[in-house]
């Protein structure tokens, strides 16, 4: 955890984290803020260590709005939190899984009327399913029909993860609070489940795609301001019939990020790229180039398009493999900024001379780097390298969770 005294009280009045933060230090974490008026935390998390010393609770008087996104935290945990602190809150924003007391509208209730009687804002977003064998998901959501969620106007909707699980799925707030991220499964909502209500598409900015066949079938929704794409299913190929369908639902050249989490081949991510000139962060799971003749690549009509057009500033691939992907990469995107990627480790000491290789046109935009998986001995042994080499001058390195960070 982050360890905190009773010392360290700090003036400041909004906290943004953009990154995991442990559950255990947020108690000691708010007790340290007491001019605090916003706080936003990307990644709440557990952490097996505990606080050496749990500070006692202080009045915020100033606190109003809060937004956390919790990774597998029990609703009693968060309940101590808002019961100590959040009486002045007025937004709450909440993304939650798992635990389905989250769902539980009654235990809501009694927590907002006694601990957050200034609440104007509750917006909630849950992935998870119902365990309770004597009650289905619909009858534990429908609760959030009652009066004390109609009469403050808070209003709500739900999809299911897939069509034959209508025991899981995602609850959410509607408007007026307007959620910005959308999940696209196997079939719509309105196939599977017929007490689900339809959301207002023009405020999603995020698309996540889970099945192929509805991108195929789809005639519903359309969304006209999406400029976020995660793409998370098999996808057969990525042709011209495949982008003519998918920007029936999605404006392609609007797009600024794309995320692919599932294997996709080479070819197919620049045939993607070229369906999407302005895109400016690419994150992918894998870059392998297994059987693939490099030069035929390199010298074909698309590559050269789409490395000549592209905009792509931010890069993160979670394994390249080898430094002959990393290099195919860079001459695909130079405009690069930042890269983060893992190779095969033997390696590492290459990537670095050919990335910061002054006779490298292609990488001459890159200013942050980021090698993950990195061992304990490499960011010494690298600092040589580059001080022999002569690679930078004005340069810092900084190794963190074995991910090693270099910025000049």
């Amino acid at each position: 955890p982050v360890y905190f005294t009773k010392y360290d009280s700090s003036p400041i009045q909004y906290f943004i984290i953009n990154g995991d933060f442990p559950f255990n230090s947020l108690n000691n974490l708010l007790s340290c803020l007491p001019q605090l008026h916003y706080l936003s935390i990307d990644s709440l998390v557990n952490c097996h260590d505990t606080e050496r010393e749990e500070l006692s609770p202080i009045e915020l008087k100033y606190f109003k709005h809060v937004s956390l996104k919790l990774n597998y935290i029990d609703f009693d945990r968060l309940k101590k939190i808002i019961k100590n602190f959040f009486h002045h809150v007025q937004i709450l924003r909440l993304t939650t899984c798992s635990d389905e007391e989250y769902l539980n509208a009654k235990q809501w209730e009694d927590l907002i009327l006694s601990s957050m009687p200034y609440l104007r804002i509750f917006d909630i977003n849950h992935k998870g399913s119902i365990q309770n064998n004597n009650l289905t998901y619909h009858d534990v959501i429908n609760r959030f029909n009652l009066p004390f969620w109609l009469e403050k106007e808070w209003y709500f909707a739900h999809q299911h993860d897939w069509p034959h699980s209508l025991n899981s799925g995602i609850f959410y707030s509607t408007n007026p609070y307007r959620r910005k991220d959308y999940t696209i499964f196997s079939k719509s909502d309105q196939q599977i489940c017929s007490c689900t209500e339809e959301m207002n598409l023009n405020s999603v900015k995020h698309v996540c795609i889970r099945g192929e066949k509805y991108i195929t079938n789809n005639r519903e929704n359309y969304f006209p301001n999406v400029t976020q794409l995660t793409i998370k299913c098999y996808i057969k190929t990525f042709d011209e019939s495949f982008k003519m369908t998918l920007n029936h639902m999605i404006p392609l050249t609007q797009l600024t990020t794309l995320v692919i989490e599932l294997y996709s081949s080479f070819e197919d991510i620049v045939k993607l790229l070229s369906f999407t000139p302005y895109l400016y962060t690419l994150k992918l799971r894998s870059l392998s180039l297994n059987e693939i003749n490099l030069n035929l690549i390199t010298q074909s009509e698309i590559f050269q398009y789409v490395s000549n057009t592209n905009k792509i500033k931010n890069l993160d691939v979670d394994d390249c493999h080898s430094l002959d992907n990393v290099q195919l990469i860079v001459n695909l995107l130079p405009q690069l900024e930042y890269l983060k990627t893992r190779v095969n480790r033997k390696e590492i000491k290459e990537l670095i001379r050919f990335l910061l290789s002054k006779s490298n046109m292609k990488t001459r935009h890159l200013f942050l780097l980021c090698i993950s998986d990195v061992p304990m001995s490499y960011p010494k042994e690298l600092k040589t390298l580059i001080k022999l080499e002569n690679l930078l001058h004005d340069y810092c390195m900084k190794y963190l969770n074995r991910d090693l960070y270099i910025w000049w």
